[in-house]
């Protein structure tokens, strides 16, 4: 929770991280662990994908897993630490390693669910180097013992996570697997130039979504190896700003990619300079700096910070486009670190 504030630094720092949104079921084990991480008002962990010389993968047990089970570090960060050292913490605590965090991969949003509660649990990915090659866990009441992998081998792990039936455990082959992936698959978000125009409007006719106001865009593309895999905008309307335009190539569906590009334009937004850009380049005022969308799948962009808003309460800008086939869509307003 208190993490949250620090996410745009840390975003602009370390890269844009895939954004994905999971769910997982806990036993009563497992969420009594969890209900005393949230009684310590924490609702997160950092996780380290350390590699070391050679290529191989520092990985770690606890004293509770079944023989055999070993995954990539992770720990909390203390309130009013910085995200930066407390991961740093965390892995010379679970392996003994001096570590670099090198890239910010993967931020999974993870709904956990027991009987009939949820809670919403965030995991943050770094991808971290080290040139040190002795595992040493300083947390032995935690941690049971530390051991280096090839490749290959943490991906069969992550199978063997996943097949301990273990919630807890589950999860982590899952978060092990998406982050090699998003390893493999870096992100380049940058501003969109006229040669990309045709690509933008090709994507919004794809995805059925009215390009009539594309000229009164500011946009932005993704690119992954190169390749343009979607696009987002901000178009600014008579009485406010409006998140739009966002698609994601089918090939990276499910991946996290368009909740990436989201926390990118917010990021973008809620920067005075870039904001004064994008002013400046439509030739239209800003009245604040409140950014809104519409959508027919709210829920989507919940864990990107973004809240349900009473229709009478949106911009009359955006009032008016909710009739005809948009008329059962709902109005969300940007929040920025909403806890």
């Amino acid at each position: 929770m208190h993490l949250r504030p620090q996410l745009s630094s840390i975003r602009t720092r370390f890269g844009y991280p895939y954004h994905q949104w999971m769910t997982q079921e806990f036993d009563d084990a497992g969420w009594k662990l969890v209900q005393k991480s949230i009684q310590q008002k924490r609702a997160h962990d950092v996780t380290m994908l350390i590699e070391g010389p050679g290529g191989r993968f520092a990985l770690m047990s606890k004293h509770s897993y079944p023989p055999g089970i070993f995954r990539s570090p992770s720990g909390g960060v203390n309130p009013g630490e910085d995200l930066v050292a407390g991961a740093l913490r965390e892995s010379k605590e679970e392996t003994g390693l001096n570590v670099e965090l090198k890239r910010f991969l993967l931020n999974i949003t993870l709904d956990i669910s027991h009987a009939d509660e949820v809670v919403t649990w965030d995991s943050y990915v770094f991808h971290a180097t080290t040139q040190d090659t002795i595992l040493r866990p300083t947390d032995l009441k935690e941690v049971k013992d530390a051991v280096w992998a090839e490749r290959e081998h943490l991906q069969a792990m992550a199978v063997k996570l996943r097949e301990t039936g273990n919630g807890g455990l589950i999860y982590r082959g899952d978060l092990t697997s998406a982050s090699l992936w998003a390893l493999d698959n870096p992100l380049v978000l940058r501003e969109a130039t006229l040669r990309d125009m045709p690509t933008i409007a090709h994507a919004l006719l794809a995805n059925n979504l009215s390009d009539d106001r594309v000229d009164q865009t500011f946009w932005w593309v993704v690119e992954v190896h190169q390749i343009v895999s979607g696009t987002v905008g901000i178009t600014l309307r008579g009485d406010c700003a409006e998140l739009t335009g966002l698609t994601v190539d089918l090939l990276f569906r499910g991946k996290g990619l368009g909740h990436a590009m989201v926390e990118y334009a917010c990021d973008q937004w809620m920067n005075p300079e870039k904001r004064k850009r994008v002013s400046e380049r439509l030739k239209a005022p800003i009245l604040n700096d409140k950014l809104w969308l519409t959508t027919a799948a709210p829920a989507y962009f919940l864990p990107v910070n973004f809240v349900m808003t009473d229709r009478n309460l949106l911009p009359s800008a955006l009032q008016e486009t909710l009739s005809g086939s948009r008329a059962k869509w709902h109005g969300m307003r940007y929040q920025l670190y909403k806890l």
